[in-house]
């Protein structure tokens, strides 16, 4: 076996300078395979970096240059120091393997300052001494399989921040384990003093019952956490893989044993800060981790990883299972009570994502202060989040989804209350807001190169979870039973038609508008088929007053004006016939032409209605129509023609 050479480099190195005790890396330095090599002293790197050796750090890393491994271990190793420390201009640091063992009478660990990305080509060992991520720093492991890493003494610690208020839920994930599992009183530790004890957060308190309310820490003058946070295990939740109702809930408590990549709810302190800070303590989850699932079921998951999560990676692994994320956000509950939560759930697919039905005001871009976005493309740390099964199968987290990127530079997004999009796609994002100021948004994507088309697309069409009583969505493939807020197709064309579907059983003014276009410069039409009229959204909101009812084929969305598209004018006047979702068959004849009988057969070809009197010298005709649901053939007899219409009633 070849012997290892080993250099000690207190001082001076070929290409290094020393400055102030401190060895610096102005040029390239290359530690190749086979060497051993360690820094006694703080090491600078304001070059390039490469490390496929052993190499030992007694003391500090500042990097401001770029950095490579592809084999080797960095070990940060000292009997004498406390505290050892990454950090540096440059966001994103690269080791092969890292071993952290540091054996001081006091030692608290490595830390690695915030908004700094940790990349581990292979595995972790955190021997003695913790591995300490600070604010938005994240760790990202790049190998492949199951878990590789080795579990030692020291632990990681990660921060992360939800909504403070004590009625309002989080969603979580846990990205840290304790042999192999996490529970909530095990991994979750207070993070209040985090700036101050980065190295030492306090076990949280539990407590249960009336007024159902967490509390905040108690810190002394300094900050100091005295006496920690305390969360209610009331609103402790995780989700059974059910059918999406209330009892597929299952209470759990702060003992809990939960797999990583498991979703639980949690609920804040009443911290006077908006946000409550939180430190997940434990072993870092690492590499594969999978789920089964039915066919309509859902499920409560999360990211499981101390960095960043791919949405777009995650959802293209699973494309066959899952076809869309949704994300929990609240819209300012004050109450406990089910009856006046307030919040609904973002979307992501491959499409892209859009915002909760929410309070306008909410919403940024639309109310005045709004902070609500649409979930980006990458989903950030500790954010649990629900999937729904189009198909059986397994659902799959693994390390090619993880990615470096924070909240601070809006890259990611954790709901406590876009990315841009290749020149080539065009997206158009139309709001829907209902009288009591409710905004539902929906996203219509163009992308050529995704092979998506105007009929359903798995993983670019994402239903809605949780629609409202006044409520927009698309309709495709005419099932009026899967109402869709994304729908993502390929090429535009100025003809294409959308068909919208509208929910309705509040009087009042409701609106339809544009939210927000990218590289789309083109008009947008909402038409009503029922009176044959159209509104462009480009010049301004759409406001109109409808009556109560389900209107799932009288709205589309176009691009042309209705009468440039070159139809015959004997098609533009014939009466056009709808059912209007509620108890009634609609006729709209723009021209009053002459109808002398109007005949309704069910699918047996059996007469159901017959009527031959008040229907003539009307623009609109209202036949009352209660028979049980399916599809209807409507038979309307002119003294010209006849035209045979189908409707559905549901």
């Amino acid at each position: 076996m070849a012997k290892k050479t080993t250099i000690v480099i207190a001082l001076l190195l070929l290409f290094q300078v020393q400055v102030q005790s401190q060895i610096s890396n102005l040029g390239d330095l290359k530690i190749v395979f086979g060497t051993e090599v360690i820094f006694t002293s703080n090491y600078q790197n304001s070059g390039n970096h490469i490390s496929d050796g052993d190499l030992y750090f007694n003391a500090n890393f500042i990097n401001n240059g770029s950095t490579a491994s592809n084999n080797g271990t960095t070990f940060f190793k000292s009997n004498a120091n406390d505290i050892q420390e990454i950090t540096g201009s440059s966001n994103q640091i690269y080791f092969y393997n890292l071993e952290v063992d540091m054996t001081s009478p006091t030692v608290k660990g490595l830390s690695i300052a915030n908004a700094i990305g940790l990349h581990l080509e292979n595995s972790l060992y955190i021997k003695n001494g913790d591995l300490r991520l600070l604010g938005e720093s994240q760790l990202i492991q790049a190998n492949s399989g199951m878990d590789i890493n080795t579990i030692g003494s020291g632990k990681l610690l990660i921060d992360q921040q939800g909504d403070s208020s004590v009625h309002r839920f989080n969603y979580w994930s846990s990205p840290v384990h304790r042999i192999g599992n996490f529970s909530i009183s095990t991994c979750v530790f207070d993070g209040t003093d985090a700036s101050l004890n980065p190295f030492g957060p306090q076990s949280i308190d539990f407590n249960n019952g009336f007024p159902y309310n967490g509390l905040p820490s108690v810190t002394d003058g300094s900050g100091n956490v005295t006496t920690p946070l305390t969360i209610n295990k009331y609103w402790l939740y995780t989700y059974s893989m059910g059918n999406g109702t209330y009892a597929d809930w299952l209470s759990i408590d702060e003992n809990t044993a939960l797999n990583p990549g498991q979703g639980f709810t949690m609920k804040g302190t009443g911290t006077l800060a908006s946000q409550q800070y939180y430190v997940f303590y434990g072993d870092a989850n690492n590499g594969d981790y999978s789920f089964g699932i039915n066919s309509g079921e859902s499920a409560l998951l999360g990211n499981p990883y101390p960095s960043a999560l791919d949405a777009q990676q995650f959802l293209t692994d699973n494309a066959s299972v899952v076809d869309a994320l949704y994300f929990w956000v609240d819209g300012g509950s004050n109450s406990h009570y089910l009856t006046d939560y307030l919040g609904g759930y973002a979307i992501r697919n491959l499409t892209g994502g859009v915002t909760p039905s929410v309070a306008s005001s909410l919403i940024s871009g639309i109310g005045n202060s709004g902070t609500v976005t649409p979930p980006s493309q990458y989903v950030s740390v500790g954010q649990g989040f629900f999937v729904q099964a189009s198909n059986s199968g397994t659902i799959q987290f693994n390390n090619a989804q993880r990615i470096f990127k924070t909240e601070s530079a809006s890259e990611t997004t954790f709901y406590r209350n876009n990315e841009s999009s290749a020149d080539t796609n065009k997206y158009l994002r139309i709001g829907y807001e209902d009288p009591e100021g409710f905004h539902r948004q929906l996203l219509l994507g163009f992308m050529p190169s995704s092979g998506a088309n105007e009929n359903y697309n798995q993983g670019y069409d994402a239903k809605i979870n949780g629609l409202r009583d006044d409520d927009l969505f698309f309709v495709i493939d005419d099932d009026i039973n899967s109402p869709y807020a994304i729908q993502g197709v390929g090429n535009f064309d100025e003809q294409m038609v959308f068909d919208l579907g509208l929910e309705v059983s509040e009087i009042g003014v409701h609106k339809i508008m544009l939210d927000d276009l990218e590289n789309f410069n083109y008009p947008v039409y909402i038409r009503d088929n029922y009176t044959n009229t159209e509104f462009d959204l480009t010049t301004s909101n759409y406001e109109f007053n409808p009556p109560q009812g389900n209107y799932h084929n009288r709205y589309t969305l176009a691009f042309q004006p209705l009468y440039s598209l070159g139809a015959e004018e004997n098609i533009v006047s014939q009466p056009k016939v709808y059912y209007n979702g509620v108890d009634a068959i609609e006729i709209y004849n723009y021209q009053r032409a002459i109808i002398d009988r109007i005949e309704v057969y069910n699918t047996l070809g059996q007469l159901v209605l017959t009527k031959v009197d008040g229907i003539n010298n009307k623009e609109r005709i209202s036949i009352p129509f209660t028979k049980n649901e399916g599809v209807y053939v409507i038979l309307l007899k002119t003294e010209n023609t006849q035209i045979t219409t189908k409707i559905l009633t549901y």
